[in-house]
Order: structure tokens, then sequence, then C-alpha cells
């Protein structure tokens, strides 16, 4: 005998939709291999959002395949909404007698309204006409789409949009090949979702091929108090199977550092043997790192749909190994090619840990990866690289534990991992794969010394000159900020040369602090002059540097000004000079000297990014010409400078114009003033893709662009050449 297969619920989607976000509710798509009558199932289908059952009324009112419902009651937040579908055994399809023999459940996300996402893609082709079905999770506003679409490579094709996203159509799709979408950030929906991040998916229509990978290669903590699901993408791939290990706490090293490689079991579908033993190509079958605890075949159509995914459910098992506490390993492989496969690691856990490394003390943060909540009494130890545990401690009611450490000369020593355990969880965090870098950021902290008191200098300016007085204030306080009272302070004023020019004490007064001052000579040397504070004890407290300078401010003023701002070969161009004594009359007479010079400069346009615009096998260019004169009985002085026509094509130049008028001492007053030379009206790009290398017998596609001066695009003929080098080697031979 034989049965057609069990009604099953495929996978489901959830889109928002309304006229704004206040009046939004969710809709979830249900899709079952089998149309189904909706009254059956609303008599047996429960909706459940973090917990609580939720109202729901049916959209669709006829048989079909895909089954719409809305959730009532569900308040519009910025955030994501974990939720459930459960359906009660003994649902039937809408054709035939054999109904479900056991409950079905699936877990799902409501993902924010203020989110625009891609909840799904779909493709198919009829021989004339492709269609790519792109699902959102809103509505999409009246706005153009294709500005925020592209093909690759390129084709024509047609927006439809339509109530959950919109459809792609084109005669030009090629069965034979497959085509990337990517819907750049920033498409919004009608309810004001925003999308934030890059969507790339892929299309074809004939047989892709087989693969398997995690979504996210990276994530590793999976919340227990969470769905538990885990997305993977699973391309023509009907069959996988399912292997679950657990690498024990002692173990979590070696496997982080080397991987960890189990070894199947055949002697049974769902769970392996506990005499069966995993090898470590490195160490031999004798290292142990970890345990199967679980094996399973699984179709691939009875995983959810997510998106462009498949959900994968980590509650499905149960852990034989509870005593022994450690993180789970995952492999899904092909049940035919072995080689298409991907593993990861899983640490179920609500445990959320943040390690910061002290000069003698490392501190641990614990909070719940689902509420954020500080977790008070967690056990937290911390190992070395060379696996030798270094430091245990406790956390407080704040989540917090403080474990001293100290440093040694061997390298084997440094922290590696931190283990964090209560009755009924368990976590870690290794410092290979996590650590933050901190270059953008000011982690220097605060260093103490021996007195325990901090002191801040204050001045009225940095700068002074000869002759003046440097007036000062200095704060005391103490770890706690609070006032030390009389405390005496010693202070020195040391010279440029770094020799002491004035010593004194002083003490605090009722507020902790005190005003000083200190003269410095009109004959004074210039330079860094340095105030340093003491304790009575010479412990250094603060130090404040000084400037001491001599300033002459300038007698005239120098204006320099172009008459164009840009030029081309061939063109002139006027600089006007104006030079004003200041509180006094125009600077008449005065030597002006200006040099003029060309350099190549590089040619780029914003709207082509990433396009190389020089020209090839052009040797450096450098231009230099000097003009003099006097300034007139107006402080004005006019110079011509005409752009040579033997500049033509030689890419984008600039030339700089140096001023300078001399005053009455002699004193230079310098101004600058450049202008862009464009010796061509159009400039050709090449866009560089950075590999130098290709496969034979394989189109290559070069990406060219025409731009005028201004980086925009225009319509102008190239003549494009390819130039073949080839290199022949000769092998000679010498003697014997």
């Amino acid at each position: 005998s034989f049965h057609t297969p069990e009604l099953i619920l495929n996978g489901s989607q959830v889109v928002w939709v309304g006229e704004s976000s206040t009046s939004a509710v969710p809709q979830i798509d249900l899709f079952f291999n089998y149309r189904v009558n909706p009254e059956t199932l609303k008599d047996k289908l429960r909706i459940e959002a973090e917990g609580k059952k939720m109202d729901f009324s049916l959209v669709t009112i006829s048989p079909d395949n895909k089954i719409s419902v809305r959730i009532n009651g569900l308040k519009a937040e910025d955030k994501d909404i974990d939720a459930k579908i459960l359906i009660e055994k003994g649902l039937k399809p809408e054709k035939g007698n054999m109904t479900t023999a056991e409950p079905v459940s699936s877990s799902f996300t409501i993902p924010s309204p203020y989110v625009l996402t891609i909840q799904n893609m779909e493709s198919e082709h009829d021989g004339t006409e492709g269609v790519v079905r792109i699902t959102t999770s809103q509505q999409l506003t009246g706005e153009s789409i294709k500005p925020y679409l592209k093909f690759d490579p390129e084709i024509e094709y047609k927006v439809e949009p339509n109530d959950y996203g919109f459809t792609l159509r084109s005669d030009k799709f090629d069965t034979e090949k497959s085509y990337a979408v990517i819907v750049s950030k920033g498409l919004r929906g009608k309810l004001g979702g925003v999308m934030k991040e890059e969507y790339n998916g892929s299309v074809a229509f004939g047989e892709l091929e087989a693969n398997i990978n995690f979504t996210n290669s990276k994530a590793v903590y999976l919340s227990k108090r969470g769905g538990k699901n885990i997305e993977v993408q699973i391309t023509n791939v009907p069959k996988v199977k399912l292997i679950i290990s657990k690498i024990y706490e002692n173990n979590l090293l070696l496997a982080q550092r080397y991987g960890y490689y189990p070894k199947e079991n055949s002697s049974g579908p769902d769970y392996a043997s506990y005499e069966d033993e995993y090898y470590y190509d490195d160490y031999g079958s004798d290292a142990m790192l970890g345990d199967v605890i679980y094996e399973k075949e699984i179709d691939t159509r009875s995983l959810p749909k997510s998106g462009g995914g498949r959900l994968l459910n980590f509650s499905q098992f149960e852990d034989r190994l509870p005593d022994f506490k450690g993180v789970y390993h995952v492999v899904i492989r092909s049940t035919d090619d072995y080689w298409v496969k991907d593993s990861r690691f899983i640490s179920l856990s609500d445990l959320g840990l943040i390690a910061k490394e002290g000069l003698n003390k490392i501190y641990i943060f614990s909070n719940s990866i689902k509420t954020a909540d500080p977790i008070n009494g967690v056990n937290v130890a911390v190992y070395s690289s060379n696996n030798q545990l270094i430091g245990t401690g406790a956390t407080n009611s704040n989540g917090v534990a403080e474990i001293a450490w100290t440093k040694k000369d061997f390298g084997g020593f440094k922290p590696a991992m931190v283990i964090a355990k209560t009755a009924d969880d368990f976590n870690y965090l290794p410092f290979n794969n996590t650590k933050v870098n901190t270059s953008r950021f000011d982690v220097g902290g605060k260093r103490s010394n021996p007195s325990g008191f901090d002191a801040f200098v204050y001045a009225e300016r940095d700068v002074y000159r000869p002759g003046e007085k440097i007036n000062f204030s200095v704060i005391l306080r103490d770890a706690q900020w609070k006032n030390p009272g009389d405390v005496p302070l010693k202070l020195k004023f040391l010279l440029p040369n770094g020799k002491e020019l004035k010593s004194f004490r002083k003490s605090l007064n009722e507020e902790g602090s005190l005003e000083g001052g200190i003269d410095i000579g009109s004959a004074a040397i210039t330079g860094s002059y340095t105030l340093e504070v003491y304790t009575s004890t010479d412990v250094l407290l603060a130090s404040k540097n000084f400037s001491v300078e001599e300033f002459v401010p300038d007698r005239i003023r120098v204006n320099a000004r172009l008459d164009k701002n840009a030029l081309r070969p061939g063109e002139a161009a006027m600089l006007s000079i104006n030079a004003m004594n200041f509180f006094g009359p125009p600077a008449a007479n005065r030597k002006y000297e200006t040099e003029i010079q060309v350099k190549q400069k590089s040619f780029s346009a914003e709207k082509f990014d990433g396009y190389d615009f020089s020209l090839a096998n052009q040797n450096t260019f450098f231009d230099k010409e000097v003009k003099e004169g006097m300034t007139d009985e107006a402080g004005n002085a006019m110079i011509d400078y005409a752009v040579p026509s033997t500049y033509a094509n030689m890419g984008a130049l600039q030339t700089n114009f140096y001023t300078t008028v001399f005053d009455e001492t002699g004193r230079p007053v310098s101004r600058a003033s450049s202008v862009d030379i464009f010796t061509q009206d159009v400039f050709f790009g090449i866009k560089q893709d950075w590999f130098f290398y290709f496969p034979l017998n394989q189109p290559v596609k070069f990406q060219l662009a025409a731009v005028n001066k201004d980086g925009n695009g225009i319509n102008a003929t190239a003549r494009v050449e390819v130039i073949k080098h080839e290199y022949r080697t000769v092998l000679t031979k010498s003697g014997s």
C-alpha cells in the first residue's frame, strides 16, 4: 500500500498591513502543501506572541494553499516579537480524508513595523518571461523602487508594486544564468519602516548548485529563554543530516583553536552510542574533545521557511549529558554529497558576558540575554591560553565580578577565556574572536598615584609674552572627590631646557584650592615652560605646560584673488593683488613676488566611485615660473597667466599662485591661490575590481565611464585597445 504525502505546514511569513503605523496589524501567511479550508483551520489554530494567546481574524475566506490570518490587539512597537503558531491534530485538506496525526507548531518572528525587511524572494520562468516576486515586511510607499534595485548582470525589467512587496518581470532573463539581486538600504515602507541593511539575493531559473550555510556565520550565542531557532540557507538539498556534539568545558580552548571534527555514528538514526569515538586530526583519535549526542536525517521541506532560509529549531533534541557542562557543535550536511555542509559552535544560554582586563584585575559583567537584567551569583572562572585556571569569582547584585590576577612572564598565562556557570546554565566567552577594537575609544583610564590625591591646574591662557605674569589655580581632591583640607603643596616652574626657574610652597585654602602667579622676565627665553605640582613628600600630582613666545604682528594685510575657477589650454587668468597697511594707507610701492607652480592633479568623479581616470604611461609633470614687481599707489598689482597650448591632453592639472608682499622692514606676508586646469573635455575611466587574474575561455566584463570636468556622465566616443603581453621562458644549459 502507499499514500500521498501528509498535510504539512511548509512555512509562514509576516507582513504588516494598514494605512499608518497606528492602525497597522501583522498578517501571517501560512503555506500548506494542500488546499485547506479556512473555517476548518480556525477551530484548530492558536497564535501566541511572547507567550500570550492572541486573538485573530481570517483574511482568506475560500480554500487555498495560502491562508492569511491577521493578529488583533498587538501594539506596534519598535522591536521584534517572538511568536508561535499551534495547530491541533486532526486538520485535513480540502480534498482528502487523511488528517494530521500530531499537533503542528511553528515559531516565527514578527518584525518591527519601523524597520523594512525582505521576507522572501521567489522566481519562476514560463519559457518566455521570468518573474521574481519579492515580499517585504510592509507595503511600500508610492516612490520609485528602481533606484534601490540592481541586477548583476544588468537586464531590462519592469517593476509592479503590490500589497506585499513588488514583482519584477522581464523577458530578458536567461534560464541558464543566475542573477544577483541587490536591494539598497533606504527603501521606505508605507508604515514608516526604513530598510537599514542592504539585501543581497540570488535568482536562478535552472538547477542551482547545492549549498548549505548558516545565515550568520559569526553568531554563537542562542538565548535559552527564546525561540531557539537557527536560520540556515539550504539550496537544492532535499535531505540533510543533523549532527549535534557536546564540547566539554575543559576542551573548549582546544576546540576553538583547532576546530572539532565529529565521527558520525551508523548504529542508529536518532542517537549516537557512547562508545563511539570522535577523532581530532591534529592530535589523533585519542583526543576526545566531545561526544555526539544527537543525529537525525531531516527532509528539508519539513523545516519552516524564514525569509530566504529555513528555521532549525534547537529545542527538538534532548541533551543526554546534562551533568557535563559545555557548548554544542552543530553540523548540517547533505545525505548524498557529504562535502555540502556547514558547522558552527552553539552556546545555549541566557548568561550574557562582558569581560574587561585591567592592570591587576579582570572585571566580568553578566546580564540576561533576554531581559538585559544583571544576574547575581554567577560563578565565573578565567582560563589562560595554556588552558590553566588563573582566577575565579562570583557576580554581585549588580552582575559584576572582580577577579584578581597577576601577570606572569610566561606568555601562556595570558587570559584567553571566561567560563560562567549557575545551577542550570552555562556559557563561555573566548577572547580570540570576541575582542572589541579599542583604537577608536579613549580607554587608557586613570592612573592613581601613591598619595591618593588628584590635582587640577587651571590658567588664564596657554600662551604668554616675555614680561607678562602667569596666573594659575590648583584644585586638589581625594579619590572620593572630597576636599582634603589644609594640605601643603610644593610647586616647581621649569624652563624649556628642564632646569628649575622657581620653586615654592603653598597650602590649600578651605575650598581645597590655591592660587598663584609667576612673573616672566622681559628677557626670558622663549619655549615651553612647565608648572609641576608635588605633595610635601615629592609625589608628582599634575603638570601643565605654558608657551612663552615673541609676537610681532603683521604690518600689512594682503589679498590675492583669481578671476576664474577653472582653465583650459590656451586660456588666461588674472591674479589681483591688494596690499593694505593695518590702520593706515595702502601699502604703496611694496615689492611683491609670485611663484606659479603647475603640477599634476588626481581626477576623480564622485558619482563614479571605484573608477580610475588616470592616464597611463604619463611621467610626473611639474612647471614653475616666478614673477616680481612693485605695488602701485593704491597697493594693487596685476599678474597675467596664460595656460600653454602644449598642456593639451595631459589630464587634470593644478596651478598654485604663491604671492608674497614685503613690508617696509622686509618682513614677508604671503598668500596662496589655486586654479584647476582641465586639459581634456572628456575623462575616460575604467572601474577597478582589484582582481587581475581571470579564467580562460570565459567572458570578462570591464566597466567604462566617460565624464566631464564636473564628474557628470556624458555620451562620448572612445577607442578601446586590448594589448596582449606574452612572456616567454627560455631554458638554457651550459656545460655537461
